[in-house]
């Protein structure tokens, strides 16, 4: 597409549109990285410093930024956490998750999380933590790779084939040596991973963590989400061996039960 119809097409965006994402583009970005001022937001986002300044002003007359400590930088207010618990409360998902979350963490001696996809980004929406001391750190909330994770690799294997030649056209990120960078390895992976019903990841994103995941499936069999259990590799009774994956894939049956798949 040139130039001309590049603008001819911003020009039929109505302007209200275009502000409402770039008001939540900033949320996002001062979620991920806050306190900062409208020069860093602008430069980080590449918008303008005055719509910016606009944009932060209508939203703290809204509650949902505020200045912060140092004069002239902003961040994200505690009116944000009602958005989010308003959302958790109300989810079928998440509401039934809980239980099932707390007794695989249980069983497991890991920590157990629910994952969704939201616009070709895994996002954690519920997570009952490890019984044991040793723990990894992971939050509601968070988010992890897509391709250097068990819940990912759910998440990507449940996607149609198209979606899944997109991301596999991007580059891949290297976190250790153990990470899958190499696109015809990752598809046949996630072809295992359709067929066995499970996922598993070892050192793919840290190392001296593993983890399992498997998917959480609607009536009518779709993957609509994940969980899994996570763990460090040592020092705690946690492994990646065909144990601890039944019982991720049981836990991962039952919350599909409860949110009505006919399985």
């Amino acid at each position: 597409m040139d130039k001309a119809a590049t603008r001819n097409k911003r020009k039929e965006v109505p302007s209200s549109y275009l502000s409402i994402q770039k008001a939540f583009r900033i949320l996002e970005h001062l979620s991920a990285r806050s306190p900062q001022g409208v020069t860093e937001i602008a430069q980080a986002l590449d918008l303008e410093k005055s719509s910016v300044s606009r944009l932060l002003k209508s939203l703290s007359e809204l509650g949902y930024v505020v200045q912060a400590a140092r004069r002239g930088q902003y961040q994200g207010s505690a009116r944000l956490v009602s958005l989010a618990q308003q959302y958790l409360g109300g989810d079928p998902l998440c509401r039934e998750a809980g239980p099932v979350l707390r007794g695989l963490a249980r069983d497991a001696r890991a920590s157990a999380h629910l994952a969704v996809l939201v616009e070709g980004t895994m996002v954690i929406v519920a997570k009952e933590s490890s019984p044991d001391l040793i723990q990894v750190a992971t939050s509601v909330g968070g988010s992890a790779p897509l391709h250097a994770s068990a819940l990912g690799k759910i998440l990507l294997a449940g996607l149609p084939e198209e979606e899944i030649d997109v991301f596999l056209s991007q580059p891949l990120e290297r976190f250790t040596d153990k990470t899958i960078t190499d696109a015809r390895k990752l598809r046949k992976h996630l072809d295992d991973v359709r067929r066995r019903g499970w996922s598993f990841e070892a050192e793919e994103e840290h190392l001296g963590v593993g983890c399992i995941g498997a998917p959480v499936r609607d009536a009518r069999g779709r993957w609509i989400a994940a969980i899994s259990v996570a763990g460090p590799l040592r020092g705690t009774s946690f492994r990646l061996d065909p144990a601890h994956a039944k019982l991720v894939t049981a836990k991962a049956a039952e919350l599909s039960r409860l949110v009505g798949s006919e399985d």
